[in-house]
């Protein structure tokens, strides 16, 4: 049996670790204590996982504490570009050589790692070697918070760092393992000085953890067993296959934002300003404001970072930057065809809603059933570009044509 991560078991470990952690940094008002306290609290909670993610981790982000000084000193000089673009190779290259190559990289990370852990303890060695949890978890979403932190670098919007300030960034708890992508400023105050117990932010944290905790058990754990729809889509009929993928849309957003209201939560709670992931997007009534909605740490550091680069002062260019943006948002999901025609699915349906929009404007107010129509419009939509990130095209198709048909033995 292949070993799985327990993104509950984690979100679990933070909360109880919170108990002590809050109480703690509201006593402690040195910078460097806090970003002591914050970094072991965070690589604690990945040694919890394994032994050999929190030293990968730690390595991850010293390399990034060594390169960022050196683009933020360039980022105004004509090797600026060049050095950012050298330098956001050590992020990037190993999400790419993950997704392209994911069974190899796999066991290359953990012969490595596990090889680092050998040179340390025999004891250590045997936790890790025992630990239930062969992948590198949360890469992608600290190779994407270290992109937006050596990018906004390179503009002038950070200033140098000490590694003790990166390496707290990089392991503030909350954000380890599912995200959201917040950025550097979003906890800079809490890693400098003390962020009193405020009874607003109190209750604020606490209402956003304890509605995580509603999506994960009250919505996502009854409809669990849609993620087995696509494995049974040959021995299945047409309405089960629709009920499946349906209960799949809101096991998908239910779980996935779960996890991040909880993540927002405690990085509240532990003096942090992080922003919301998900802004109710299946009530939503366009594409536009569906992605506006929706893992909107991701869309929004694709838009700064690539979509407003490629059409400031040139309108001319949105259609292209529109579809190259949610190409990279496909193959944030992995390298592969169905993830490129997700990408393609969802760009064509914004270039198409923008086209309409232009020709009739909506009207501003239109009667509830409208709008309750047009979002779960935006619900079928969406969920119908879910089997392109589960499966490959090939199977994806199959799906697609037993929802039409059912399977074969129906």
């Amino acid at each position: 049996m292949i070993p799985v991560f327990d993104s509950f078991q984690f979100s679990f470990d933070l909360v109880v670790l919170l108990a002590i952690l809050v109480p703690a940094l509201s006593l402690v008002r040195g910078g460097f204590g806090r970003r002591a306290l914050i970094s072991l609290s965070g690589v604690y909670l990945l040694f919890l996982i394994a032994p050999r993610l929190a030293v990968f981790h730690v390595l991850f982000w010293l390399l990034i504490a060594a390169v960022q000084p050196l683009v933020s000193r360039t980022g105004e000089t004509k090797a600026g570009p060049w050095v950012l673009g050298g330098a956001l190779l050590a992020p990037l290259v190993p999400v790419v050589l993950w997704k392209v190559w994911p069974v190899e990289f796999v066991v290359e990370f953990n012969v490595l790692s596990n090889g680092i852990i050998r040179q340390l303890s025999s004891w250590l060695t045997v936790v890790d070697l025992t630990a239930p949890i062969i992948g590198p978890v949360g890469l992608s979403f600290s190779a994407f918070r270290a992109a937006d932190l050596l990018i906004k670098s390179n503009l002038g919007l950070v200033d140098r760092l000490s590694p003790g300030r990166v390496l707290a960034y990089g392991s503030f708890a909350p954000l380890l393992t599912v995200g959201p992508i917040a950025t550097y400023g979003e906890v800079a105050k809490t890693l400098e000085q003390r962020v009193p117990i405020d009874p607003r932010r109190g209750v604020d944290g606490t209402l956003h953890i304890v509605a995580g905790l509603v999506k994960l058990w009250v919505v996502a754990a009854p409809l669990a067993w849609s993620t087995e729809i696509f494995a049974v889509a040959d021995s299945n009929s047409v309405p089960r296959l629709w009920i499946g993928l349906i209960a799949y849309g809101w096991y998908f957003y239910a779980n996935f934002a779960g996890y991040s209201d909880i993540a927002v939560g405690a990085g509240r709670l532990m003096g942090g300003n992080i922003q919301e992931n998900f802004a109710r997007p299946y009530f939503q009534t366009s594409p536009s404001a569906f992605w506006n909605s929706w893992h909107i740490s991701l869309t929004r550091f694709l838009r700064v970072n690539v979509f407003t680069p490629i059409t400031m002062g040139r309108p001319s260019r949105q259609a292209a930057a529109a579809m190259l943006t949610m190409l990279l948002i496909g193959l944030w999901h992995g390298v592969n065809l169905a993830a490129v025609v997700f990408g393609l699915y969802h760009g064509v349906s914004l270039l198409i809603h923008r086209r309409v929009s232009a020709a009739r404007p909506a009207p501003a107010d239109r009667p509830m059933v409208v709008r309750v129509g047009l979002s779960a419009a935006i619900f079928i939509w969406f969920t119908l570009s879910l089997p392109l990130i589960e499966l490959d095209l090939g199977e994806a198709a199959d799906f697609y044509r037993a929802l039409l048909v059912g399977g074969r033995f129906t």
